[in-house]
Formats: structure tokens, sequence, C-alpha cells
């Protein structure tokens, strides 16, 4: 499995949008990352804020890279977590944020191509 489970997605508005999802434990990215201790892979957190910016706001433009990205604490096997997403098209950047409970989890800011 690769996919999170999505409990529930709401898009505010054109530029915002959240997800609430639950994290199996039986995701092929906890396999190996880390033995006896798994996490969920910062690269797998840029790659979901992407798939489902895409998904739930339109935004066609590809990737370009990572401009801030901070991981704050780990994502960890059966966790809810919610997914932040906000668009700001005029200066081509996704602005994403994990949250566990009240606590940001991680958080970045990814460069587009316009």
């Amino acid at each position: 499995m690769m996919q999170p489970e999505v409990l529930q997605q709401q898009r505010d508005d054109a530029t915002h949008a959240s997800l609430q999802l639950r994290l199996p434990a039986g995701l092929l990215w906890f396999r190996g990352h880390f033995p006896g201790h798994p996490i969920l892979p910062g690269v797998t957190q840029i790659n979901w804020a992407m798939q489902y910016a895409h998904q739930l706001l339109g935004i066609e433009a590809a990737f370009k890279g990572v401009e801030v990205v901070k991981f704050q604490q780990p994502l960890l096997p059966e966790q809810q977590v919610r997914l932040l997403l906000e668009w700001q098209p005029e200066r081509g950047k996704l602005l994403f944020s994990y949250r566990v409970g009240g606590a940001t989890a991680s958080s970045g800011k990814i460069a587009l191509c316009r």
C-alpha cells in the first residue's frame, strides 16, 4: 500500500485545502525507514502534498524544488494527521503542513514551475 487512508478532505476555496489522513502500518514507506522505529520519510510527505494539491486545488504546475522544509516530529504508523495546503499562484509556491493534534509535525514551501 502506497497511499494513506483519506478520512476527510475539504477544499475551502481555490487556494486552500485540508485532509485528515490515517497512516496505516502497512504503508510501503515505513519498511526499512528505520528498522525497529518506522517513520514516514520526508520525501513521501512532500510527494503527498504535491499529489493532493494537484487533486484538490487543480494545480497543474510541475515540481521545481523545495525552498523550505522543517521536520519537527516524526510521523508514525497508525497516526492520524491533518495535511493543510495553501497554493500561492502569483508566487508559484505551495505551502504545506502536517499536524498531529495541535502540533506541527512538518511544514514546507515547494516552488513550482510556472
